[in-house]
């Protein structure tokens, strides 16, 4: 029986850490001498454990048939040793950390130890969601058991973030030749929005968009990576988005917020935006930001936040800056969906510097979803998420007002409803008439907000 394969390499081709094999050694399921202090293992015992874990009875934890290993990076920077394993409901396992500070946020104990719920929670949501129209017709096309499996498929790459999987049996390949943010990739056919799934499981970033709309990245003559966001059964949104770019451009920096335009597509209008980040950048949601903190004294989950990420070494102001810009943006455009996932922080992978994410996703405003008997009873309520419930008490929560200028919003109603004109939808009777005066009630009630709150914080600062 000849001993030469090292533990590192039979680590390699189970999918499992080196302690991992030592256990195994130690057990006698691998064969084993130990020669001038380094452990080698036979060739045969290797083949035939493979052989034994694909046995009929009692399934181990791994099947090593459709079992992969992979070194999850962070751009350049290898993260983590990692098994993916499509049989499995939660596929991902990290076996040994190699960079906790490039980890993702939230899927590693303070001792840096892994946490697969975490780990596997963070993965599905990097995954286009099954509630993607169309999606499971999609992946039973493909022979695919779930979007997770799909991402998995073509390195987890996205425009999202840096993360993607490395086979480890491919060491030598390298963030520049695989990254979408420098590379070319497939493209969806411009066709209805049931087509714009024509891209995914090819090499494609549509593989890893979240999110329930109709979306696709494509790449602009100019190199620009732009997505566009569709619409169902309404039309709205995608007009949303333009006049929610107009609010911004009257009020904050171009650096504040993403803009959007509107294009015309076969299945409908959608919006169009530049992405946001850079090949070395990654967006991370607020919902694995906000528990960091441990048991830091605050005085609300807006403190909280606040004091979180200065704790993970943001600058605080700047932090309640931007938040401040977005409560009172989103309270003008009746944002009823402001979630823990839609706004967050910028972390560059190489500094790990924190800074805050412009202001995106706002489509889901202006009360497009109120039924014509609401819009005829004036019904202008909404949820104002995050941090509150009513646009009242979130706007209690602004502590940086040294950015409004009430007057820049002078003639924007008017604006915002010569956009949504060309919405078939906004335009059902009676329901532009009800959202002019609804923009108007809530600029109302934000400007006489900025009167109370203006002396209060500077007070304060």
């Amino acid at each position: 029986m000849k001993y030469e394969v090292t533990e590192k390499k039979v680590a390699e081709r189970l999918g499992i850490s080196q302690s991992r094999i030592s256990q195994l050694v130690s057990a006698k399921l691998l064969d084993a001498v130990t020669i001038n202090g380094k452990v080698r293992i036979s060739e045969e015992s290797l083949l035939r454990y493979m052989e034994e874990s694909k046995r009929p009875g009692r399934p181990s934890r791994t099947s090593y048939a459709t079992a992969s290993a992979f070194t999850l990076m962070n751009g350049n920077h290898a993260v983590a040793s990692v098994v993916f394993d499509t049989a499995l409901d939660d596929p991902i396992a990290i076996t040994e950390v190699f960079d906790s500070s490039r980890a993702p946020f939230g899927v590693l104990t303070s001792g840096g130890k892994p946490k697969k719920r975490e780990v596997n929670d963070w993965w599905r949501h990097r995954s286009i969601p099954s509630s993607r129209p169309g999606l499971d017709a999609k992946l039973l096309g493909l022979g695919i058991r779930t979007p997770a499996n799909l991402a998995a498929q073509h390195m987890g790459l996205s425009l999202s973030d840096c993360y993607w999987l490395r086979p480890q049996d491919a060491p030598q390949l390298a963030w520049s030749q695989v990254s979408y943010f420098a590379n070319p990739f497939v493209e969806s056919a411009p066709v209805g929005w049931d087509s714009w799934l024509s891209g995914v499981g090819l090499s494609s970033p549509d593989n890893t968009s979240e999110g329930e709309l109709p979306k696709k990245w494509i790449i602009e003559p100019s190199g620009a990576r732009c997505l566009l966001k569709g619409c169902r059964s309404d039309d709205q949104r995608p007009f949303n988005e333009v006049v929610a770019t107009a609010l911004f451009r009257r009020l904050l920096q171009p650096e504040d917020y993403v803009a959007y335009d509107l294009v015309s597509t076969a299945g409908g209008p959608a919006s169009r935006c530049v992405n946001f980040l850079n090949g070395h950048e990654e967006y991370v949601p607020a919902v694995y930001l906000k528990d960091l903190g441990g048991r830091v004294r605050a005085a609300g989950n807006y403190d909280r936040y606040c004091k979180t990420l200065a704790l993970l070494g943001a600058e605080e102001r700047s932090v309640r800056t931007a938040l401040s810009k977005m409560i009172v943006c989103d309270v003008i455009l009746a944002n009823f969906d402001r979630h823990w996932r839609n706004f967050g922080m910028i972390r560059d992978v190489e500094t790990l510097k924190l800074r805050p994410a412009p202001l995106f996703d706002s489509g889901n405003s202006l009360w497009y979803h109120k039924s014509p008997q609401e819009a005829r009873a004036a019904d202008w309520t909404f949820m104002a998420r995050p941090f509150a419930q009513t646009p009242e008490e979130a706007l209690a929560c602004v502590d940086d007002l040294t950015w409004f200028n009430p007057d820049a919003l002078d003639g924007f109603v008017d604006e915002a409803c010569d956009i949504l004109a060309g919405s078939r939808h906004a335009n059902q009777p009676g329901r532009l008439d009800f959202i002019r005066e609804g923009i108007g009630r809530n600029i109302t009630l934000v400007r006489n907000a900025a009167k109370v709150l203006a002396p209060r914080i500077n007070r304060g600062m």
